[in-house]
């Protein structure tokens, strides 16, 4: 079984189906999502419902990024949460649900699966033998288990130091503006700018291979190592 790491999403159903289509995994390899599917891309909903289906065919692990936290607090109290939501995300992070303010899109028009999906199907780290995956980072003396929620889906990574457990740590949430993977050795992101319109990144695990797709589904491919 083969291991692939997909980075953040951001509603960008395009560059998510063509990505998809081009890595070369079966319905045994493990897809590994780490989080931000929702907020300032074209398709959130679109991107919500392909992962579901994903998560009904195939063999994979879904994270929970900030942002995907955040529109969860958003509706579970928007008076407290929206406003820095909506600041976070660009002001209107449910453009692609339709016309209308964010309170009542978030209550009456999103579908309730989409928040089933945010709140139940994904989770807040992944370890095997040789990797801890998370969306943001991890403190380096810290199991995941251990680590708190705001590390976990807000460190950036230029905190990120070797992990005690020997682990790589594969990543997301910090954009890269090169559009390039950041290879620390001990750190991996593949945040690489899709929100900047520059590349969303699928990385094996065990060949170190990588491929791109950009906002309009143009495919790229090389490896890291």
């Amino acid at each position: 079984m083969r291991t692939f790491a997909i980075g953040d999403i951001h509603g960008h159903l395009t560059a998510l189906n063509s990505l998809l289509a081009a890595i070369p995994a079966n319905k045994d390899d493990l897809l590994v999502f780490l989080g931000d599917y929702v907020d300032k891309g074209p398709d959130v909903p679109g991107v919500l419902n392909r992962l579901i289906d994903i998560s009904e065919s195939r063999n994979a692990i879904f994270l929970r990024g900030n942002h995907d936290q955040l529109m969860l607090d958003a509706r579970k109290d928007p008076a407290l949460h929206l406003p820095g939501w909506e600041c976070l995300s660009g002001g209107d992070p449910l453009a692609s649900y339709g016309e209308g303010k964010t309170r009542k899109l978030l209550t009456s028009v999103v579908p309730k699966a989409h928040f089933e999906f945010l709140k139940k199907c994904c989770v807040n780290f992944h370890e095997t033998d040789d990797f801890i995956f998370v969306h943001a980072g991890i403190s380096p003396d810290r199991a995941p288990a251990d680590e708190s929620m705001d590390n976990l889906q807000w460190q950036k990574l230029p905190h990120a130091a070797a992990h005690q457990s020997g682990k790589t740590v594969i990543c997301g949430h910090t954009a890269q503006n090169s559009g390039d993977i950041a290879d620390l050795h001990h750190t991996i992101c593949i945040d690489t700018g899709i929100t900047k319109g520059l590349k969303l990144t699928a990385l094996a695990l065990d060949t170190f291979e990588f491929w791109q797709a950009d906002p309009e589904g143009s495919t790229s491919s090389g490896k890291l190592r």
